[in-house]
């Protein structure tokens, strides 16, 4: 249903991109392979993943929340395994990567609160009132 791109076999405005992708991860992750075939997408993804990363307040702990709550909520089969190792690479606690993979109560009050909140935007397309 996809093509899967190499840097050799991406259009050419995508390969500079593949090659950072291979730099900055040590290999090309599935979804990028994918994302080749649009390059302004595969750019703009590429950018908001770099600002979230490199200029919020989270830890990267706390950003592996975010992006793994997203990842199960959405049901995305690429990117739970990519994150399961961004979360192994992190350092995030066993019990906390398993109850992000598997949608249960993580064991951390704090992350499980912003789990909730993530969640919560997700489920109300960012409406999610005062409170």
């Amino acid at each position: 249903m996809f093509t899967y791109y190499e840097p050799d076999t991406a259009p050419e405005e995508s390969k500079q991109l593949m090659e950072q992708s291979l730099a900055g991860f040590g290999m090309i992750p599935n979804l990028h392979k994918i994302l080749a075939e649009a390059p302004a997408t595969y750019k703009a993804y590429n950018q908001t993943f770099t600002s979230f990363m490199k200029e919020t307040t989270f830890s990267p702990i706390e950003q592996q929340v975010v992006f793994m709550t997203s990842n199960f909520e959405n049901n995305c089969h690429y990117c739970v395994p990519g994150h399961t190792w961004m979360m192994k690479s992190s350092k995030m606690p066993d019990d906390v990567i398993e109850a992000l993979r598997n949608g249960t109560q993580l064991p951390d009050a704090k992350l499980q609160a912003l789990h909730d909140f993530t969640k919560a935007l997700i489920d109300n397309r960012g409406h999610i009132g005062d409170d």
